[in-house]
């Protein structure tokens, strides 16, 4: 079993105020795709890392790896209009077989711990999918489109999911050609998955595992 990273890197990262994507905002001298490749290339179980991104940037993503020395980083791939889209253009450059897996990560998620990372990777053999997660803790209202509230949901089991996802090659291979027949975006892998009728394990993550959307999350 041999573990391959994919980091799409294709948004735009509007809310952040930005003229160029939020990947390329500087953290301590390093770009924050920089800082969230760092977490993955030294560790002995990733085999190679893909990074998905647009067609503009591709170059300049190329010129920062080799500045920084990311030696696992065997791609740089022109990505798609929606996250599911870059994903899948990386997936389909990676030479896997049955039973190796798939980690998919948020280029903007760069505080990921070692612990989780590993934690995840010991738990994805298990599971078609496997996830990490925050469970809700405030109370969770669902209202109409006038911001009127309609009802109060139970939070009890209400998650919410962070990345890297961890799945089983074949299995994300199979939930994409469902997606596409069936015309299905979802708003990460883990959905395709549902969708596909695979299981998905939740485990507690990390709250330092934050993803930047906004210049709030920097300082």
């Amino acid at each position: 079993m041999e573990f391959f990273l994919i980091i799409p890197a294709s948004g735009t990262g509007s809310r952040f105020g930005l003229k160029t994507p939020k990947q390329f905002y500087r953290i301590d001298s390093k770009e924050i795709l920089i800082h969230t490749l760092n977490r993955f290339n030294p560790n002995k179980r990733v085999k190679s890392i893909f990074v998905s991104t647009g067609k503009e940037y591709v170059k300049k993503i190329s010129s920062l790896v080799k500045k920084h020395r990311i030696s696992k980083v065997s791609n740089v791939c022109v990505g798609g209009k929606h996250r599911q889209d870059s994903v899948y253009n990386a997936l389909k450059e990676i030479d896997c077989k049955p039973g190796d897996i798939i980690i998919v990560h948020d280029a903007v998620r760069p505080f990921v711990s070692d612990k989780l990372i590993n934690r995840l990777m010991d738990e994805s053999g298990k599971y078609d999918c496997v996830v990490p997660g925050l469970p809700l803790t405030n109370t969770v209202k669902r209202t109409n489109k006038s911001g009127i509230v309609i009802n109060t949901v139970p939070r009890e089991n209400l998650w919410s999911i962070q990345t890297p996802q961890f799945f089983k090659y074949e299995k994300l291979i199979k939930a994409f050609e469902i997606a596409k027949k069936k015309n299905i975006t979802g708003t990460d892998e883990a959905a395709l998955m549902e969708y596909a009728g695979f299981k998905v394990k939740v485990i507690e993550g990390e709250s330092s595992n934050v993803k930047i959307t906004t210049r709030k999350d920097v300082r």
